[in-house]
């Protein structure tokens, strides 16, 4: 739609400028153009700036009324014909997730194989050595003015950092957040992945999508890319089992855990 509204401008600009008795040259010159701007207008290509074919109509001494219709057509078709950034709606500014969460009203998380960092405890993060914005993470998560939905797969409750001696209170403090009234935690069993889970990921209301990698925080604000994770979410949370269930499979975790432990120990 948008290359063909440009072709339109290049036919009409063509015939105004024979209808004025004017050859590409003389456009240019009145203008203020090279040449050849006006054979890519004239043509149905983009140039530089929309501003410059809106100049080469004011050249033509139309009408006010008419000059503004034109240009705005040329506004227009620029702007469905621009060329979208493939990095648009991407941030990798450290710190954005807190901030995210933050100024949201409801916060869903997902966790493939690692727990999110929003139900991480001190004593877990410090044997991840991943201690940044842990106390503000557990304010967050503590909020009742906040809506709270974290689903994990199973893999999640026996994947822990260092020795594993963190991961006893972890799996406690799941068992005890789980209990909050605004906080709805649930856990994929295994094999009931809907979709092989290639990472983890949070998203804050409608708004953003913030996904944690070794060695940077991305985040997306993209609209179809947000839609995109809302939409995962909902088949993980649609399989996932929450309540007494949920809580079940953590204890079992825990006993796993404590019989891993004893064996090594």
């Amino acid at each position: 739609m948008g290359a063909e509204r440009l072709r339109e401008i290049g036919q009409e600009l063509r015939r105004l400028r024979l209808a004025a008795g004017l050859s590409g040259v003389g456009l240019a010159s009145r203008a203020g153009v090279p040449q050849p701007t006006v054979s890519r207008v004239e043509t149905g290509r983009r140039v530089s700036d929309p501003d410059v074919v809106a100049r080469l109509f004011g050249a033509l001494e139309l009408e006010p009324a008419e000059a503004e219709r034109l240009a705005g057509l040329v506004r227009a078709a620029y702007e469905e014909t621009a060329v979208r950034r493939v990095d648009a709606g991407v941030s990798f500014r450290p710190g954005v997730a807190v901030e995210w969460a933050q100024g949201a009203r409801v916060v869903r998380a997902f966790g493939a194989v690692v727990l999110p960092r929003l139900l991480w405890t001190s004593g877990f993060a410090a044997a991840a050595e991943s201690g940044g914005g842990g106390e503000v993470w557990t304010s967050l998560l503590r909020d009742e003015g906040r809506r709270v939905v974290v689903v994990v797969g199973e893999g999640a409750l026996r994947t822990w950092p260092g020795s594993g001696e963190s991961m006893g209170g972890q799996l406690a403090y799941l068992v005890e957040a789980s209990g909050w009234s605004h906080v709805r935690f649930g856990v994929v069993p295994g094999g009931a992945t809907p979709r092989v889970p290639l990472h983890g990921f949070t998203v804050y209301d409608q708004a953003a999508v913030t996904v944690e990698t070794f060695t940077r925080e991305l985040t997306l604000t993209d609209e179809d890319e947000v839609a995109s994770y809302e939409e995962i979410f909902a088949e993980y949370e649609r399989v996932a089992v929450f309540g007494g269930q949920a809580r079940a499979l953590v204890e079992k975790a825990a006993d796993d855990l404590r019989d891993a432990l004893g064996s090594i120990h």
